[in-house]
This record gives structure tokens, C-alpha cells and sequence, in this order.
């Protein structure tokens, strides 16, 4: 446990690292590295289904393709030009027109980020035991490598995440031909290069739409993850009620919450991992609609000083009004979650909404322990936010071992409660 909590703490920089891409464009407030990995899981999740792929692998994949920069840092394409200005015109056209490399100089600058980015890895999951280190080292292998089709998948997904970013930070005219260049570069699935053209439909407003029910369906898929793109920005309310500036956003709660249903779960022997991993990526994306809440308050007092006050214990209420409050709240997610996912076709659509839907009620296996796993997820931010801006535990903690009752992630509990 003390090995899985150390990784944890390092991991958790990754809310926040910014994406060094978008500070060479002067875009304000990116994305840091952790949001970037959840719509990437999040688009694999969705093309992968279309596309038939072993979904446990590819969003493995996906989770774990970044976790290297936590001591590597984010190094995209675009730091091979290291002397450009984008506050020059003439370096800003440069970037716009794309990267113009030989193929022995993209060749060796791969080969440099590569063995980089490993040792980096290496680093990051040493203290784990060989099992697990060796799962996440293979999944970030098989996505830099594609050994496997989920892993070829991954990769090319993760260029489409970067073009769709760069489109709605830039816009089409100023995200130019790079993004476009690479992503015709290095895209060469079908369904992907079906995707692009639906993008490309989408940012330049052609006049020809979607015709075929694929056209149609990827367009659905596309719609989704530009509304669950607004996740990267939305700070958690839990945390901005203590008056934490830049607080950690749903989104980054979202990939921590999934990086630890894959740790934890894989212990859980009885449980569907395919299933609790999509679980995790749904379980809080109707923010999207209604905005993040606290459970159990529905209203805080704008003073700072009394809002902390309230803040400092865990709310004891009749059981009949945590239930008049729950059922009050579900049937707004609810409504909210079928507004998401309206563009999506009805199998996937179906599917999102009943992942969510299960957690909500707690209905299945997964579900209770994906509740927990989310308990821990909060609780490992609060305690880094508490050696930060001395926020008060006590009730995290109260609320963290009345809901936790699984031997794996009460064992954790305890050595957290020690950090």
C-alpha cells in the first residue's frame, strides 16, 4: 500500500502540469496533462465500441500513455522548432504551416522522446509491485509500439484529441495545416480517417453533411466529446468552496478516479474490469449539464469564513432527508445525462446512461466498489490539498470510513490517514 500511495501522490502532479503546446500559443488557461488523458480515454472508449476493440486494453492504454511525463514532461512535435516566438508573426507562421523535419531527424527525435519518456516511466512505477508495474509499463509500450490493434487504436486517437484541442483553442484558421498534417501523418484507421473527415465537416462548415449512418454516428460521437471537453475547465465546487484557486476540475477527477479503478480492481477478481473502468470515465460527466456538486448541501454562504465553517463537518442528516435529497438530485443527473448523450448512437447512448445509472444507485458490484474507489480518489486530493492550504480533513475522513468498507481500500484508507 505505501508503494501504491507514493505513485498515487506522483501522479496526481499531472492536474497540475500544463500542456506545453498550448503555452508556445499563448492560449489562456489550458489543459493540463490529466485532462487531456480523460478525453483521450474517453474517445477511445467511444470509437473503440464502434469499433469492436477489446475495450479493457485501450483505455488502459490510454490512461497510461502520459503517466511518463510526470518526470518528463509533455514534449510535443511542436518543440522541435526550439528558437520560435509565437509573439512573432513570422515564427507563428512557421508553427501554422507545420513541422518540416527530414525523416532522419523525425526519426531521431522520436528516438530520444522515446527512450526519455521510459526511463521517465520506469522511475514513476518502481515502487510497485511486478505485477502491476509491469501491466502499466506494457500497456504504455503497447501504445507507443502498437503490439496490439487497441494500442495502434490508442495512439492514433490520441493525435485526434490533439487536432480537436488545437481547433477549439485556435480555431480553424489559426490551428492551420500542422495539427492537420500530423494528423494525416500519423492516422491511418479507417474509422479514424472516417472521423477526421466528420471534424473537418464540423470546424470548417462545409455544405456536404454527414449521409451515411456512420457519417451520421461518428458526428454523434463527435458532438459528445466537444460537450465533455468542458470537464477540462469546471474547478470541483468541494474545493473552491475552501477558496482553492486553480482546484482540481472534474475532468482531472474523472481520469484519477479511473487510474484507480484499474489499480484497485485488478485485485477484485469478481469483478467485470471492462465494465468498472467504463464506469469510471461515466460516473460524473452530467456536470457537463448541471454543473459539480456537494453531496448533501445544496447551499453555501458566499462569505469564505462562514462557508468554511459549514465545511468543517460532514453533514448529519435524517435519513429520510438524505433520501427526499438524493432522489431530488438523481432526477437531475438523469435528465441531464440523456441531454449529453442525445447525439449518440443508441447502443453506446444506452449503455453510458446505465454505467451512470448503476453507480448512482449503487445497484451493482461494480458499482459499490467504483463508490468507494471515488471516496479515495477525493480524499488522496484533500490530504495533498491539506498540506497546501491546511483545508480540514476530519470530515473527509469521517465521511471516506463510513462509506469504505472493502479490506483493500481500507487498508489504504489507513495508511493515507498517516500521510
Amino acid at each position: 500500500m505505501d508503494s501504491i500511495l507514493r505513485f498515487l501522490v506522483e501522479v496526481n502532479k499531472l492536474k497540475e502540469t500544463i500542456r506545453t503546446g498550448w503555452i508556445i500559443w499563448r492560449v489562456k488557461n489550458p489543459e493540463t496533462i490529466a485532462e487531456h488523458i480523460f478525453r483521450v480515454s474517453f474517445l477511445t472508449y467511444c470509437l473503440g465500441w464502434k469499433k469492436g476493440l477489446n475495450l479493457k486494453r485501450a483505455i488502459q492504454c490510454a490512461l497510461s500513455h502520459d503517466l511518463c511525463e510526470v518526470y518528463a514532461g509533455d514534449v510535443t512535435p511542436l518543440f522541435y522548432y526550439e528558437n520560435l516566438d509565437v509573439r512573432k508573426k513570422r515564427d507563428r507562421e512557421i508553427l501554422m504551416k507545420g513541422i518540416r523535419l527530414s525523416k532522419e531527424e523525425k526519426e531521431k527525435m522520436s528516438k530520444i522522446k522515446f527512450e526519455n519518456e521510459r526511463k521517465s516511466l520506469l522511475k514513476l512505477i518502481q515502487p510497485l509491485k511486478e505485477n502491476l508495474r509491469n501491466e502499466i509499463f506494457f500497456r504504455w509500450l503497447d501504445y507507443e509500439k502498437g503490439f496490439s490493434a487497441e494500442g495502434k487504436f490508442t495512439r492514433q486517437v490520441d493525435w485526434i484529441e490533439n487536432l480537436i484541442q488545437s481547433l477549439e483553442y485556435l480555431g480553424p484558421k489559426k490551428s492551420g495545416r500542422g495539427w492537420w498534417e500530423i494528423a494525416e501523418e500519423k492516422i491511418f484507421d479507417p474509422l479514424l480517417l472516417e472521423f477526421l473527415k466528420v471534424i473537418q465537416i464540423k470546424f470548417y462548415h462545409r455544405k456536404t453533411f454527414p449521409k451515411s449512418t456512420q457519417e451520421k454516428e461518428l458526428k454523434g460521437i463527435l458532438e459528445f466529446i466537444l460537450k465533455i471537453g468542458k470537464l477540462k475547465r469546471m474547478e470541483r465546487t468541494y474545493w473552491k468552496a475552501w477558496g482553492i484557486k486553480n482546484a482540481e476540475s472534474v475532468a482531472e477527477h474523472i481520469f484519477f478516479t479511473s487510474l484507480l479503478a484499474w489499480i484497485f480492481g485488478r485485485e477484485k477478481k469478481h469483478l467485470n474490469q471492462t465494465k468498472l473502468l467504463k464506469m469510471a470515465l461515466s460516473h460524473e460527466i452530467s456536470a457537463v449539464i448541471i454543473g459539480d456538486t456537494i453531496p448533501y448541501i445544496e447551499k453555501l454562504p458566499s462569505q469564505i469564513k462562514k462557508r468554511k465553517e459549514i465545511l468543517k463537518k460532514w453533514p448529519r442528516l435524517p435519513e429520510y432527508e438524505k433520501a427526499k435529497r438524493f432522489l431530488r438530485q438523481y432526477n437531475k443527473e438523469k435528465k441531464a445525462m440523456e441531454k449529453l448523450t442525445l447525439s449518440l448512437e443508441p447502443g453506446l447512448r444506452k449503455e453510458i446512461i446505465s454505467l451512470w445509472e448503476e453507480y448512482r444507485k449503487v445497484s451493482s458490484a461494480e458499482a459499490i466498489f467504483l463508490n468507494q474507489v471515488n471516496v479515495l480518489a477525493v480524499l488522496i486530493q484533500g490530504v495533498l490539498y491539506h498540506k497546501k492550504y491546511k483545508i480540514t480533513l476530519t470530515p473527509l475522513f469521517e465521511w471516506a470510513f463510513e462509506k469504505c468498507d472493502d479490506p483493500i481500500l481500507l487498508s489504504f484508507l489507513e495508511k493515507l490517514s498517516k500521510l
